[in-house]
């Protein structure tokens, strides 16, 4: 939809009242799918994730779908502001509360005027690249992509990041994308940044707001959604001490602020902190990422050892996790899956190992080369032989103190 050259707006100015194209305006939003923030009118409560659900011309209403609830008390005829993303402009747009619909879905009047909003509403906070701190984003559910690279700027509204590594996270084979791979207001459910001042970790979702590309390498400027009051204190935090950074006068080191609270004291005793003993290395983003999405079936008997064993895994990084109560239960499964992702199985071994290994080959014959999965076994209190198969190999027993166990998996799962 053309709305005219606004390329040298800076601001809101002249408003566009026309009718026909608002409605077209409205239109496009259903159609792309944006995600897009609004809020109410003159407030500085947090903005709400909005989805158009349907456009009622007839009624001149737009019915929208949030990702939270509003109050119940909220009055009909308040004021909202909506801030979208169309073309190369964000637009400005008042709209009017007109009450809820069905759950989540609520009644706003289709507004009478939009103008160019300024796109930056915040102040922008610069990172360099030795300061070390990291962003990685999934783009969708899987199957998705893992993103990662270093963090080039930050807002309260917003970062960019220049993408180092995209990872498909079904089969974990590295992907190198060109610029049209990034699509405006595609959204990330999943945001980390790693290692802000004060701040070892920071998770939210977001939409693409933009992607340039910038000295042969793209750069991609995310938009954050639906942050929280805590989330928003713990950014203020991290941009306070940029602000003073670039205040103080060259050559004097500024005292980095601490904040109080049982979460930031957590953060910085627990593994988030990344302070790894000596010579032992801690694994990169994109590959905590890719044990997040990998599919990880445990055949093992019901009982503490086997929650454990959960406990271990799931504090690893392996989420995504599938329980058989027995070797024929899981291989049935597999038999039947229909999953696009081979997963990786991990077996518990005890007496009769020898007929356990020859089921699991019988299995991988059956199914062929098209869909090898790899097979890690264990035992609580034996060393497994070598079995001469790359795709079954023996396994130490997880525990939090042996990081080997992690190493084997890695491999098996393609994440080396």
């Amino acid at each position: 939809m053309d709305l005219g050259n606004v390329s040298n707006w800076s601001g809101r100015g002249t408003p566009l009242e026309d009718p026909g194209v608002i409605r077209q305006a409205m239109q496009d939003l259903l159609s792309l799918e944006t995600e897009f923030p609004i809020k109410v009118e003159g407030t500085h409560t947090l903005p709400y994730s909005a989805l158009v659900h349907q456009v009622d011309l007839k009624k001149n209403l737009v019915h929208l779908k949030l990702i939270r609830p509003l109050p119940h008390e909220l009055a009909k005829g308040a004021a909202f502001d909506m801030v979208f993303l169309l073309g190369e402009q964000r637009y400005w747009a008042p709209t009017i509360f007109q009450g809820r619909e069905n759950y989540l879905i609520y009644r706003f009047t289709i507004p009478i005027k939009m103008a160019p909003a300024d796109r930056r509403q915040h102040k922008r906070y610069s990172f360099r690249p030795r300061e070390k701190a990291y962003v990685v984003a999934q783009d969708g559910a899987i199957p998705g992509h893992g993103i990662s690279g270093p963090l080039v700027n930050l807002s309260l509204g917003g970062l960019a990041f220049r993408v180092d590594r995209v990872l498909r996270l079904d089969d974990h084979l590295r992907v190198t994308p060109g610029l049209g791979f990034f699509e405006r207001g595609k959204s990330f459910p999943l945001i980390k940044v790693r290692d802000l001042p004060n701040l070892p970790l920071f998770e939210t979702r977001g939409v693409l707001a933009n992607a340039l590309d910038r000295s042969g390498g793209i750069i991609l400027g995310l938009q954050f959604m639906d942050l929280q009051e805590t989330e928003l204190r713990e950014l203020r935090v991290v941009l306070d001490i940029r602000e003073c950074m670039q205040r103080a006068p060259s050559g004097q080191t500024i005292e980095t602020p601490r904040t109080s609270g049982p979460r930031n004291l957590a953060l910085a005793k627990g593994p988030s902190a990344r302070t790894a003993p000596a010579g032992v290395q801690t694994p990169d983003a994109l590959k905590l990422l890719g044990r997040r999405c990998t599919r990880l079936v445990l055949a093992m008997a019901a009982g503490s050892e086997r929650d454990l064993v959960r406990q271990t895994l799931g504090a690893a990084g392996y989420l995504r996790l599938e329980i058989a109560e027995t070797l024929e239960q899981a291989l049935a499964g597999l038999l039947s899956d229909h999953h696009s992702s081979c997963p990786l199985l991990l077996v518990e071994m005890g007496a009769g190992e020898d007929a356990s290994l020859e089921k699991i080959r019988a299995l991988q014959h059956e199914l062929g080369s098209s869909r090898e999965w790899s097979v890690a076994l264990m035992a609580k209190d034996a060393l497994l032989p070598e079995t001469g198969d790359p795709l079954v190999r023996p396994m130490t027993w997880p525990t939090t103190g042996d990081a080997s166990w992690q190493v084997l998996l890695d491999e098996l799962a393609g994440l080396d």
